[in-house]
């Protein structure tokens, strides 16, 4: 994929984009249709050096995205969260989740868990949808598994939408019930967001119409400030009974599926010609819920189409919302041919493929990544007559007929018209009454609370600082360093290895020290937290100074009583019998030991930024990208022998219980290749009697003892029936070790 084009002379935009790599403010960025609220999305997703996920709260709006559900990435149960709820546990009650409720029901795996407690970003777009209490359910979930209470736990939220668009769906029995602890459904009114707010960012240079009248009575619908004289306007695009011309590309926006699906279908009877059902090819796991186009799409030569995905080719040839007609049909070779009215050059359409994605933490690389679960292949197209304006939020159309007559939900009127360039391209198939152009007034009071444009920048500043002084407090927690060696110290008990008890007593030091240093990181914590908060006489010199001294107290103990004395323990038991897998969780702790180093060692840089004035943009950025070099440094550096070859996995897989056979099994091998793995390791993490009984091996021993000039052929037949070709491998490695 490539960069998305950015507008730099867009202020809105590169604020946003500073907001988000430079501070850990909550920031809500929004924007009419057509400013580049995407363009954002995908620019973020490319150039942000923070370990994000991508939410929305449909299915569909997840994979436009390139992201997950908010559901999945939480494993909410669906239904109504009132933290404080007092539940009565009967049937009435199925759907209503207080804190305690939530956490029984949602499965949180070491993976999950690992995600949460890393993500620095959290993208949820299509904010618009999201509810009040499902944003609560999050903020609650994070601050337990983070054991952080600050907002989200600590993660930084971005939220992307449009208030004047969908709305969040609540039921009237679900309302009842939310109305006695929210203003509104929306998610600006979750508690934690009237709490802590989040900045309002709107990107308002329209790339999608150029035309200032029909700007400003978009603008006026959105506002609530929808004129007798501007209403008027609008109907008069009013044709009755209208129909296109031969060769005139108008859509209709229809306000039911119903409406939409039988004018499509009208159109194709009446097309004639053969009818081709393409089947989307879906594989693995990807809920019917979330598939991005048709699964079944119809096809004929000349029916009007619609594209529902924007070219990832370089020359850019159709757009989401394009429309065309289909002018050949070439299964056999896999592609539709799609020509256009405006003149534009035909289109070689071929099937796109989506993906349903499930994130994973990967501890190396520090990073967390996508992992394909499913895919859904379609060609990217739709019958184009008409869709629903639900389906429309988006897109882009030159012509559109407007068809929903008084049925119009709030803020369906102004969904419908922001599709179009410009109003020459409108026609009404009915005319809009007064209550339907509506926006919710507690949308348009959120939205006044937008901020100036000056204002904005000192704000900037001050989150950046903020984020900076976050950054230092985070470097000294001990915290998350303690839990995972006393963890690895607690697994250790129940293993059996080679010089366990040695083993135990380095880690009995080896927490000694870390507790001990513990104890002076709170109070240096407690009294950088105490400067940081003094907004009257906060002294960056001073807390530069300080920091530069807990650093030079820290660094050299870490060094001597925590890295060293690992490393040298790595050395020591790496050589020791059954220790392999305990060698690569020390390893894992030692990748811990070492960024903790490079934070402390980082809090100098850090320090200095602050003494500094003015924008700090430049050296944020120059921070960040200095770290991640760092840090992929420190990975190769703990990565010197941890590559895996087809041996290790088969020991790997043996060490955790499981028999040669059910290791063949699920390698697709024959079990004489695992155990011509296995024997490599014999004398050191295998013993002989592991891989065959004592009785077997002293017989063996023996014959080979007797005939030591006889092949492992001669050597079977002697043997007999019972002995197969890897016992003789076995017994000759034990014999070989011991003339070493």
């Amino acid at each position: 994929m490539g960069q998305p084009k950015v507008d730099d002379k867009n202020i809105a935009f590169m604020q946003a984009v500073s907001f988000v790599n430079q501070t850990n403010q909550h920031l809500f960025l929004t924007g009419k249709a057509g400013t580049g609220k995407t363009t954002f999305l995908k620019y973020i997703r490319e150039n942000s050096y923070k370990k994000m996920a991508v939410t929305a709260p449909t299915g569909v709006a997840a994979m436009n995205a390139g992201g997950t559900t908010l559901h999945a990435l939480f494993w909410l149960p669906f239904g109504t969260f009132i933290e404080d709820y007092p539940l009565k546990w009967d049937e009435q009650d199925g759907n209503i989740y207080n804190k305690s409720r939530l956490f029984s029901t949602i499965k949180l795996t070491k993976q999950r868990r690992a995600i949460l407690q890393e993500l620095e970003l959290l993208v949820i777009d299509e904010v618009s949808m999201v509810r009040a209490d499902t944003l609560d359910a999050i903020d609650v979930i994070l601050k337990s598994v983070r054991r952080d209470m600050r907002p989200f736990g600590g993660v930084q939220m971005l939220f992307i939408g449009d208030l004047y668009q969908l709305p969040p769906v609540v039921r009237d029995h679900e309302w009842q019930l939310l109305r006695q602890h929210y203003s509104s459904p929306f998610f600006f009114d979750a508690k934690v967001l009237r709490e802590h707010p989040p900045v309002l960012l709107e990107l308002n240079k329209i790339y999608r119409q150029n035309d200032s009248d029909f700007i400003g009575l978009l603008n006026n619908i959105r506002n609530n400030e929808c004129t007798p004289q501007d209403l008027e306007y609008l109907n008069s695009h009013y044709q009755e009974g209208f129909s296109p011309k031969e060769g005139e590309q108008f859509i209709t926006l229809a306000s039911h599926n119903k409406l939409a699906d039988s004018i499509n279908q009208e159109q194709l009877i009446q097309l004639g010609g053969t009818l081709h059902n393409v089947k989307a090819v879906v594989k693995d796991e990807f809920q019917q819920s979330s598939y991005p186009a048709e699964e079944t799409l119809p096809l004929k030569i000349g029916a009007q189409v619609m594209f529902i995905k924007n070219d990832s080719g370089e020359d850019r040839k159709f757009f989401n919302g394009k429309i065309g007609v289909v002018k050949e049909l070439q299964f056999d070779k896999h592609q539709v041919i799609v020509g256009f009215k405006d003149g534009s050059e035909d289109v070689t359409v071929r099937r796109e493929t989506w993906e349903n994605i499930r994130y994973n933490y990967n501890k190396g690389e520090d990073k967390i990544e996508e992992e394909v679960m499913g895919t859904f292949s379609q060609y990217p197209l739709r019958l184009a007559w008409a869709i629903t304006i639900h389906k429309s939020q988006g897109l882009t159309f030159d012509k559109a007929v407007i068809d929903a007559g008084t049925s119009f939900a709030a803020g369906q009127v102004y969904v419908a018209l922001s599709r179009l360039t410009g109003l020459s391209g409108l026609v009404l198939k009915s005319k809009i009454p007064q209550h339907s152009i509506r926006t919710d007034f507690q949308v348009v009071d959120f939205m006044q609370r937008m901020q100036a444009g000056d204002e904005v920048a000192k704000v900037l500043e001050l989150c950046q600082r903020h984020y900076l002084g976050q950054i230092l407090l985070q470097s000294f927690r001990w915290t998350s360093l303690l839990e995972v060696t006393l963890d690895l110290r607690e697994s250790l008990t129940k293993r059996n290895i080679d010089s366990k008890d040695a083993a135990l007593a380095y880690f009995e030091r080896l927490i000694a020290a870390l507790q001990e240093q513990e104890k002076v990181a709170n109070k240096f914590i407690t009294q950088l937290y105490a400067m940081l908060r003094d907004k009257e006489q906060l002294d960056y010199g001073k807390i530069c100074e300080r920091t530069q001294s807990a650093v030079g107290w820290f660094l050299p103990k870490f060094d001597v009583n925590v890295l060293l004395t690992t490393q040298e323990h790595i050395e020591e038991w790496k050589v020791k019998k059954r220790t392999k897998k305990y060698i690569e969780e020390l390893r894992s702790l030692l990748l811990d030991f070492r960024r903790k180093k490079e934070q402390l060692t980082h809090c100098l840089t850090i320090a200095d930024i602050l003494t500094k004035e003015g924008d700090l943009s430049g050296v944020v950025d120059s921070l960040h990208a200095k770290e991640k070099t760092k840090d992929s440094k420190i990975k190769v550096a703990n990565d010197d022998d941890t590559i895996k070859d087809t041996k290790a996995v088969s020991l790997d897989m043996f060490m955790d219980g499981l028999s040669i056979e059910d290791i063949a099994k699920k390698r697709d091998m024959v079990v004489g290749t695992i155990y011509g793995h296995l024997i490599n390791y014999v004398g050191q993490e295998v013993d002989a009697t592991d891989l065959i009984a004592e009785d077997k091996l002293n017989r063996i021993l023996d014959v080979i003892r007797q005939n030591p000039e006889k092949s492992s052929s001669e050597l079977k037949v002697m043997l007999g029936a019972d002995f197969d070709y890897p016992d003789i491998k076995i017994g000759q490695k034990v014999l070989e070790l011991a003339a070493d």
